[in-house]
């Protein structure tokens, strides 16, 4: 990158307001003369990141990040410094002199490359909708009550029942097909080992992160004989799965102002909901709700109301991501519909102003839970009531809140007609319990197998041996380990971020300053050890070094893939299509396994 007048980096710093920059992702509350909020970087329940008008600055005093605005939108938005200072200069309004910035020449970051082949995947779904081949998929959406403005807005698309539609345009724009594959756009042939297009003949819903860049895709079937019913991105370097929430993206500004998020489970409610004018809702797309979801939610209300399906499924999911939302220190409403009903058919059928009444009709989980409860159990036998109580209080037990689960308590009391010294008295007595097993379990831990602990240690050791010849090794080494490597190979925090800090470091100064990285992290005592027990090995042959470490990662990555497919088999094996489609990728991670073992016995590098 040319060099960019230093006057023109600190006036664009200046001029911007970094609390008003960082308040667009955190929410931040004031804290005498600075800013609080929980930190972006790291899962927290207490706030400890804090940004500071005065000095422009920000500071996380539980995770240690920080810095100024262009070190902040580089950590957060995964950005160069170029970009930072591109970023930073459009939210001041200053204008960049092109001469200044060399523009055409400069170097991408890897980040920004895989962004770019998600981009390009997106305007390539996005262009299939409007093409008058195409023009039934764009039929189907408006058919489901969707308008051109929220398809547009979404970036909703179609990819065409075809091998080579998105590979040919990849070829053409000379994107790295490896690393499209690792996106999850582009697949190796079951026969030939040849690339195809993953995504064929599904309607698509691109995934933002909150900086609008796209992250991941989410495919739905257009036959019933497509399995699965929905095909999302693989994780990746820029996508986690459980660390996104659908629709998000767009509707922060919305949250912060209703103080309220709306969350649904499917991409039609959410988008049904926003076509009504509901703005301010988020899905988790068909998965889980994580506790870092929830915590990412309590950035920007405290408020939230689950409106899932009707059925018996929904209700359950309803309110299993209550007690997780409780469970994080949030305020969870569920609204119950019709067990006929789904947010998106029910606004379809009778419009939002029907919707509303079920929207005002909120109940905590513990009310909502023994309103199932009695349902399902009109006239309850003693038993049925003892061992519902039992569940019910280790749902409250699990809130780890003494003020929350005090309000609770009376009105479980009232609703199930129990004496509330005895709900108190039995809760403090499991609160005994727990404490005793969590005893237990410090002074006898749990004795890890040797398998476990020596694939532990393994991993341990190839984590450090990349770190130690990323910051040490020759060029041609760090070159061939900068093409292999990617976050999700690493499991050990500390050399996640000494991985990232020499991606920063090349990425600004083009080179590897070993004392100026390990300077950031003189605290870091396990970094420290694992460092300077490398530094007393002689390698006779640092790139064969390498390979094996990369060949390590990557064979265990796919073997913990296998396990958690086959852990999916046995606990979905009542379906049919669920264990066809999961047979199916178990044999490609196996097939991929093998090739990795032979490629790197044969000696190849190219994994």
């Amino acid at each position: 990158m040319g060099k960019i007048n230093p006057l023109k980096i600190d006036e664009i710093r200046g001029a911007v307001n970094i609390v008003h920059y960082i308040s667009r992702f955190v929410s931040l509350k004031k804290a005498g003369q600075n800013y609080k909020g929980l930190c972006p970087f790291h899962t927290e329940k207490t706030p400890s990141f804090v940004v500071s008008p005065a000095k422009q600055i920000f500071h996380c005093f539980g995770c240690g990040k920080g810095g100024n605005i262009y070190t902040f939108i580089m950590e957060y938005e995964k950005l160069s410094f170029f970009e930072a200072l591109r970023r930073a200069a459009e939210f001041a309004g200053i204008p960049l002199p092109e001469e200044d910035l060399e523009a055409k020449t400069r170097e991408r970051t890897y980040f920004e490359k895989l962004y770019e082949i998600n981009e390009t995947a997106a305007r390539y779904f996005e262009d299939n909708l409007f093409k008058r081949e195409f023009k039934s998929w764009l039929d189907y959406f408006k058919q489901r009550g969707l308008s051109e403005r929220t398809i547009k807005k979404f970036q909703l698309g179609y990819a065409p029942d075809s091998k080579s539609g998105l590979l040919e345009v990849f070829k053409k724009k000379n994107v790295d097909l490896a690393e499209a594959e690792k996106l999850g756009l582009v697949a190796r042939s079951f026969y030939n080992d040849a690339f195809i297009d993953k995504f064929r003949h599904r309607v698509m819903f691109p995934f933002h992160n909150l900086s609008g860049k796209i992250i991941g895709f989410g495919g739905r079937q257009l036959r019933s004989d497509q399995q699965p019913k929905y095909l999302n991105s693989p994780e990746s370097p820029i996508y986690k799965k459980g660390s996104i929430l659908y629709g998000l993206y767009q509707a922060i500004n919305r949250i912060r102002e209703e103080d309220l998020v709306i969350l649904v489970e499917g991409y039609f409610d959410l988008l049904q909901l926003v076509e009504h004018g509901q703005t301010n809702v988020v899905a988790t797309s068909g998965t889980a709700l994580t506790d870092y979801q929830a915590r990412l939610i309590g950035r920007y209300t405290q408020k939230v109301l689950l409106l899932y399906d009707g059925d018996d499924a929904g209700r359950k999911a309803a309110l299993r991501n209550g007690y997780i939302l409780e469970k994080n220190g949030l305020n969870a409403f569920i609204a119950a519909l019709p067990a006929d009903e789904d947010p998106d058919s029910f606004l379809r059928k009778n419009g939002l102003k029907a919707l509303e009444p079920y929207l005002k009709s909120q109940l905590t989980p513990v009310e909502f839970e023994i309103n199932m409860f009695y349902e399902e159990n009109p006239k309850p036998s003693l038993q049925a009531k003892n061992q519902f109580v039992s569940q019910l209080l280790e749902n409250l037990l699990e809130l780890n809140d003494p003020l929350k689960t005090g309000l609770y308590l009376p009105l479980v009391s009232d609703l199930l007609q129990i004496n509330e010294d005895l709900l108190v008295e039995q809760f403090k007595k499991l609160e005994r319990q727990r404490r005793r097993w969590k005893k237990a379990e410090t002074v006898s831990p749990e004795i890890p197998t040797e398998t476990e602990d020596r694939v532990h240690r393994g991993q341990y050791l190839a984590e450090a041996g990349v770190v130690y010849l990323l910051l040490n090794g020759e060029e041609r080494v760090r070159n061939f380990l900068l093409s292999q490597l990617s976050y999700d190979l690493f499991e050990n925090p500390s050399f996640i971020e000494v991985y990232e800090a020499i991606l920063n470091e090349l990425d600004e100064v083009g080179k590897v300053d070993k004392s100026e990285i390990l300077s950031q992290f003189q605290e870091a005592v396990d970094v420290q050890a694992a460092l300077s027990a490398l530094d007393l090995m002689e390698f006779n042959d640092p790139l064969k070094f390498a390979r094996d470490c990369i060949f390590q990662l990557k064979k265990w990555t796919l073997e913990k893939q296998a396990q958690e497919i086959q852990e999916l088999i046995r606990s979905d094996h009542e379906s049919q299509d669920a264990l066809a489609h999961y047979t199916v990728e178990l044999m490609r991670v196996r097939k991929e396994l093998n090739r990795l073992v032979k490629d790197h016995r044969a000696g190849s590098g190219d994994f």
